[in-house]
Order: structure tokens, then C-alpha cells, then sequence
């Protein structure tokens, strides 16, 4: 076995990365997994209910799962505990190790166990610097872990440019970084644009929106992270007439529910401005909600955005874009041309860029080449290509 993979969980957008390595090599990738908890089913405290994803994560790539838990899975450093990654690295024997992150236990354990068995270990996860505010004191002290932890890297694949300038500031080499992008499947390559229409129309028309109206969506976990809620407050900033025509379209479910409900009342009195809330939905559930979205906004604060997945999402949906600038991917998209980003918590300044996205035509295609880079095929390919390559 080439590639010895440890993950936590599965999680909906890694598996298809495993499965695509798997498809072009099928001795390449083993996936061993702390727990099973996201296809059991776990309690997902932001979203308020019970999550399992009814896609198949379990399929299409060899793997382990371990159950090594301890309390709440994903709960705390503790939770997963790292029982049988030994066991694991010497009944697979791997060429090189790949960990997702450096959050519990069990990723220590296996990022030591391979070096103590000097097997290369590469890393491939989402961290960057600009996605939260931190004291001095905190600051220094992630410094100082992440020198010490990367140092014994062989190779480091960074998903976008915010992630590339974390590891260079804490002392990767340039020569170790290579770019494997955060990516997503694309639910949306296999349709052609006259059903893409259709599926958008008839959500629209099953929610009680109507054609003309322009749909500004929300896709995620309504909690105040991500802050939902100043899409009501820049109603005050846009246009009348856009505003008339305005529908502000929520998919999830979380903690803020009930007080955007009410701001929905409000402004559908004041501005006559419709609002629509579709739950949680889950994977194979997405595709025409998006559809039915003209742009699709993530307002999110400093509180650990580190990319935002749904920006993908949108613009292989065709969506336009405005992003705060806490979200993470606006370093690598900013400059895209139905992608705008805003100062973070600037209700007027979202509403500006809202304002410049109205403006376009519906093109379901906008973004299909400026997501090459950015494909579960290309990212795959990069993971792979590597296994020939030195790894100092």
C-alpha cells in the first residue's frame, strides 16, 4: 500500500478525494478512520439535530475504522484516542502517511508512530491565520507548536493561498508545499443548462418564489459564526426596486432559527421582502437549491471560517458570490468576476457588492473553467503524483 491515510471521520467532502486516488491507482490508498460517527449519525450541536449524511461514505476505497473514542467523538483533543494506529502502520506498511489535521490524539499518535518507523509524513488540512482573533500570548504559543510540529513534515499540501502563507510563516520550506485544493464534488457537471433552469424553477416555485425575483441565499449552519443575520440588516442599504423583488433563501438549520424568523416578519412588513427556510438538507438534497439562488452570501465573522466549502458549491451552481472578508477563500476567488468580498460585519458594504451581482445574467457556466484547479480530480491527482517524488 502506497498512501496510509488517517482521518477522524468520514467526512463528505475527503471521501470522494479517497475514492478518485482509488479509481486511478487501486493499490494506492488504505483511509483508516478514528470513528464512524458522521455515517451512524452524531449530534451535531450548531445544526441542533442529529447528522448522518445519506450519501455513501463507506464505498469505492478500502479502509479501517478503529472506533477508538472516548466520550463524544470530535468533542475535545481527548475524544479520539489513537488505539491501534500502531497496529495499524505495521499491518499496511505504508510509503508515506497523510494526516487531515492535527486536532486530536489520535493524529499525534499516528503522525509519531510513522516517524518512529521512518515512514514520510505528509499533511493536508485546512488551518490558516486570519480566520480569528488571538491574544499575543495565544499567538505565540501556536507559534511555537506548529514550528516544532511541522518541522518533521515530508510533504505539505495547502488548499488554498491563506493555508500556503500558514505554513510558510511557520517554517515549512517552499520546496515541501504543493497545492492540492479545497474542493468539492461538483453536483452540477452531468446537467445540462436547460434542466439546470428547470430544477431552479421548480424550487422556486414550490418555496412561492417567483421567477423574477432575485434570491439571495444562505448555505449552512445558522449560528452566529457565520452571521446570518445581516441580511436583514442590509435590506436598509440596497435599492428600492431591488429590494421589492428581493427573497432571502436560508438552507439549514441552528441556533439563530427562531430570532431570523422573526427578522423575517419584520421585513417582510416593512420591505415586503419574502424570506424562505428550508431546514437542514442533506448531500443528495442540495443541487436545485442552489439552482433556485442568484447569489449566494456567507457573512461569516472571525471565528474560524478557514475557507467556506459553500463558495464552491454556489459557483459550480452558477451562483454569484459575496463573501466577508473572514472567510477564507477570498484570498484565492477575490479577483474572480462574480465573486466579491466585503469588510467583515459592513451591512452597507455587502449590500453594495449584492448591488454589483444583481446586475449579471443568470449563466449556470460562469465559473466551470476557474474551477479546474479546484476539482476532486485534480486534487487526487496531486496527492498521487507526489508518491514518486523525494520527499525532503
Amino acid at each position: 500500500m502506497s498512501i496510509l491515510v488517517f482521518d477522524s471521520h468520514p467526512v463528505q467532502y475527503r471521501v470522494p478525494i479517497w475514492r478518485t486516488i482509488q479509481t486511478l491507482d487501486a493499490s494506492a490508498i488504505h483511509v483508516v478512520y478514528a470513528s464512524d460517527c458522521s455515517v451512524r449519525g452524531h449530534m451535531d450541536a450548531e445544526f441542533g439535530l442529529s447528522v448522518s449524511w445519506d450519501e455513501p461514505m463507506l464505498e469505492g476505497y478500502p479502509h479501517t475504522i478503529l472506533n477508538c473514542e472516548k466520550g463524544q467523538p470530535l468533542s475535545d483533543w481527548g475524544s479520539l484516542t489513537g488505539k491501534g494506529v500502531a497496529e495499524a502502520l505495521d499491518r499496511i506498511k505504508p510509503k508515506a502517511v497523510l494526516l487531515t489535521g492535527l486536532n486530536y490524539r489520535y493524529d499525534w499518535i499516528a503522525f509519531w508512530e510513522a516517524k518512529r518507523r521512518g515512514i514520510p509524513v505528509w499533511l493536508r488540512c485546512e488551518t490558516q491565520d486570519e480566520s480569528s482573533l488571538r491574544t499575543k500570548t495565544k499567538s505565540w504559543i501556536r507559534l511555537a507548536i506548529y514550528l516544532a510540529a511541522y518541522a518533521g513534515l515530508d510533504r505539505v499540501f495547502y488548499i488554498g493561498e491563506l493555508n500556503r502563507r500558514h505554513y510558510l510563516k511557520h517554517g515549512v520550506p517552499a520546496r515541501k508545499l504543493v497545492a492540492a485544493r479545497y474542493c468539492t464534488v461538483d453536483r452540477f457537471e452531468t446537467i445540462e443548462s436547460t434542466e439546470k433552469q428547470r430544477l431552479g424553477s421548480e424550487r422556486r416555485s414550490a418555496a412561492g418564489i417567483a421567477e423574477d425575483d432575485f434570491v439571495i441565499g444562505f448555505s449552512g449552519k445558522l449560528i452566529p459564526k457565520k452571521q446570518p443575520d445581516i441580511l436583514y440588516e442590509m435590506l436598509e442599504f440596497l435599492p428600492d426596486d431591488l429590494r421589492r423583488r428581493t427573497c432571502i433563501y436560508f438552507l439549514g438549520s441552528g441556533e439563530m432559527e427562531v430570532d431570523l424568523r422573526t427578522q423575517a416578519e419584520a421585513a417582510l412588513t416593512k420591505y415586503g421582502v419574502k424570506s424562505v427556510f428550508t431546514g437542514f438538507i442533506n448531500q443528495s438534497q442540495l443541487a436545485s437549491h442552489y439552482l433556485a439562488m442568484d447569489v449566494l452570501a456567507l457573512p461569516s465573522r472571525r471565528m474560524g471560517e478557514t475557507w467556506g466549502l459553500v463558495s464552491n458549491e454556489a459557483m459550480q451552481a452558477g451562483c454569484g458570490v459575496v463573501v466577508s472578508n473572514a472567510v477564507g477563500c477570498n484570498a484565492d476567488f477575490r479577483s474572480w468576476p462574480r465573486f466579491r468580498v466585503f469588510p467583515e460585519s459592513n451591512a452597507r458594504e455587502i449590500a453594495l457588492s449584492i448591488l454589483e451581482l444583481s446586475e449579471y445574467e443568470r449563466d449556470f457556466n460562469w465559473a466551470k473553467e476557474l474551477l479546474a484547479g479546484y476539482t476532486i480530480e485534480a486534487t487526487a491527482a496531486a496527492i498521487l503524483q507526489n508518491l514518486d517524488q523525494r520527499h525532503g
